[in-house]
C-alpha cells in the first residue's frame, strides 16, 4: 500500500481509541501489515536501491532516485495532509491522528533502514513485511487501496 493508505487508516484507528492512544497505537501499526496483505501495487522505489547489494544508495544520486523520492515525499505528505483534514479538531484530535500516521507507516520507515544497514532489527522486521506483503497488478492494485480509504473513513464515521 502507499503510504497515503497506512496513514488515513493507522489515524483512523488511533481516533478511534482516544481513550487509549498506547492501544490505538498498536493497531495501527499492526493494520500496516494487515494492509499489506490486500493485493495493492506500491510505486517504484528502485532508483535509490542498488541492484547489486540490495541497499540503498544515495537517495538523490540521479534523476530515477530523485523522482521516486519525490512520489514517496509526496504520497506521505498527501496522507497527511488528508488526515489531519478528516480527523483533527483540537490538539487532542491533532495528537491522535499524528501518532496513527506514525504507526501507520513506521513498517515502511524501518524497512527503508533494513535496505540501508541490513542488521537486526531491521533484517527481522523485514522478513514479517516481505512475508505478508501482496502486490497486484496496477488497476486492481489502485482500487483496492481507495476502497479501503473509502470504508476505513465511513467506518469511522458510522462508529464515532
Amino acid at each position: 500500500m502507499i503510504l497515503t493508505t497506512h496513514s488515513i487508516v493507522g489515524a483512523t484507528i488511533v481516533n478511534l481509541f482516544p481513550n487509549n492512544p498506547t492501544l490505538g497505537f498498536g493497531l495501527s501499526l499492526a493494520s500496516h501489515y494487515l494492509l499489506d496483505m490486500i493485493p495493492h501495487k506500491d510505486y517504484e522505489i528502485s532508483g535509490f536501491i542498488d541492484g547489486n547489494t540490495k541497499t540503498v544508495k544515495s537517495v538523490f544520486n540521479n534523476i530515477k532516485s530523485t523522482v521516486h523520492m519525490i512520489f514517496v515525499g509526496v504520497d506521505f505528505f498527501v496522507g497527511i495532509i488528508l488526515c489531519f483534514s478528516i480527523f483533527v479538531r483540537d490538539d487532542k484530535t491533532a495528537y491522535l491522528t499524528a501518532l496513527g500516521v506514525l504507526g501507520g507507516v513506521l513498517p515502511d520507515f524501518f524497512q527503508f533502514l533494513y535496505l540501508k544497514f541490513k542488521r537486526h532489527p531491521f533484517t527481522a522486521i523485514q522478513k514479517v513485511h516481505d512475508h505478508v506483503h501482496n502486490r497486484s497488478k496496477p488497476i486492481t492494485g489502485y482500487l483496492s487501496q481507495i476502497l479501503t480509504i473509502l470504508i476505513t473513513v465511513s467506518l469511522y464515521f458510522l462508529l464515532k
